[in-house]
């Protein structure tokens, strides 16, 4: 894609690139979020190459200078801003890292590594207002349910964690909640490399949140590799069953958050049923709709499991 082609697009916002001395290499992400935001490659006078993000809305763009100022005097790795643009309602960045697929692909050695500074880097964040809280139920689960409601009988979804799902949220049970990415998914990471080590990290802070769990955000983060499972089936295998291995030996607080980030993963459907509702295609989701089915069974037992506990806890204290 080349720079008349981005700035010809019929959009409400555009970013000139010209103006301020850039030059377009690549359009980062994909075009249908381009209604929110359009993120590229770009260079300046020097050659040096930058990534500047524009948003539709002054509030998200505002957010990415926040979140990014916020990590930084936490002494946490983030993209450096080095131009705001504030009527454009745009921000550059340096260019950091490498995507981390693109990297786990092309570094197959590296992967458990890769996948292990995923995993500290998420709980390393997680640390930065970390308290207990009583559970909640994540926004996007919340979403989807209800969408569910309008499908009825065509596609119900988590039917079984829906169900027990009311005990679960008038328990007392507590879990652990800091700092972190609603939307952990692959596309949204960058590794970085370096003689001593390899370090990961986020890049997109349109969700970030100070009420996530870091084994939540891993569980998410494992579920979104389904989206190179058809290219690269045993190198997903094989990361699979590295993250799997990453939360063996976990609480089972910690195995629930995990399961129940990899179904809220599942839970971005909600776009596509709303679409299928009305061009009457739902049975294009049955591939999909059959893995959620059985994340449902795995957190409905999860579920179950933590709920007898808390009832034999509360016996103990009453006798």
């Amino acid at each position: 894609m080349n720079n008349n082609t981005l700035l010809n697009h019929s959009l409400s916002f555009n970013f000139p690139l010209e103006k301020y001395g850039y030059s377009l290499e690549k359009v980062l992400n994909n075009e249908n979020r381009w209604q929110d935001k359009i993120v590229c490659s770009i260079l300046n006078s020097n050659g040096r190459r930058c990534v500047s993000t524009t948003y539709t809305k002054e509030n998200d763009y505002l957010k990415l200078i926040e979140n990014t100022s916020f990590l930084n005097c936490n002494n946490k790795l983030s993209p450096r801003i080095v131009g705001i643009y504030p009527k454009d309602k745009t921000i550059i960045c340096d260019y950091i890292g490498e995507f981390l697929a693109d990297y786990l692909i092309s570094n197959p050695s590296d992967i458990a590594l890769c996948l292990a500074s995923v995993f500290d880097y998420l709980k390393d964040i997680n640390s930065i207002n970390k308290s207990l809280k009583k559970f909640f139920l994540p926004s996007i689960i919340k979403t989807s349910l209800q969408l569910s409601e309008e499908l009825k009988d065509d596609f119900e979804l988590l039917p079984k964690f829906k169900s027990i799902l009311p005990k679960l949220e008038n328990s007392d049970i507590r879990f652990t909640y800091g700092s972190g990415i609603e939307d952990p998914h692959i596309w949204n990471f960058r590794i970085i490399k370096t003689k001593d080590n390899i370090q990961a990290l986020t890049t997109d802070f349109d969700y970030f949140t100070d009420d996530v769990n870091s084994l939540y955000e891993l569980g998410y983060f494992y579920a979104t590799f389904r989206w190179i499972k058809k290219t690269s089936p045993s190198l997903v295998c094989r990361i699979e069953e590295i993250i799997l291995s990453l939360i063996q030996g976990q609480n089972l607080k910690s195995e629930f958050m995990f399961w129940l980030g990899a179904i809220s993963s599942y839970c971005g459907y909600r776009d596509s049923l709303r679409n299928l509702m009305v061009n009457g295609g739902i049975m294009k989701l049955q591939e999909q709709h059959q893995l959620i089915q059985q994340f449902d069974e795995k957190i409905f037992c999860l579920t179950n499991k933590l709920l007898v506990n808390i009832e034999k806890a509360t016996e103990l204290v009453i006798c």
